[in-house]
């Protein structure tokens, strides 16, 4: 991916972290780009978030330092380019 092109989302499990960081900017989620870097989050940490238990999650939402609304728009997101 470049940077003129934005990642395919139908292939967001193959994301690099790179991949990620501007999907992130796309979704006005632009703020946690260098935190989700600094945890190495890619495609195929996103595709097993939806396997998260609460605890998980929370620890997810602490050490990315994401208010509860973002975190929310991100799985809005998720699920958007997952097609569900």
């Amino acid at each position: 991916m470049t940077k003129e092109h934005p990642p395919e989302p139908l292939d967001f499990f193959i994301w690099t972290v790179e991949d990620v960081g501007m999907w992130l900017e796309e979704i006005n989620l632009g703020s946690y780009r260098q935190i989700f870097k600094e945890n190495g989050v890619n495609g195929e940490y996103l595709e097993g978030m939806s396997m998260f238990t609460t605890e998980q999650i929370l620890r997810f939402i602490r050490r990315c330092h994401m208010k509860w609304g973002d975190f929310i728009t991100l799985c809005k997101e998720l699920r958007r380019i997952k097609g569900l």
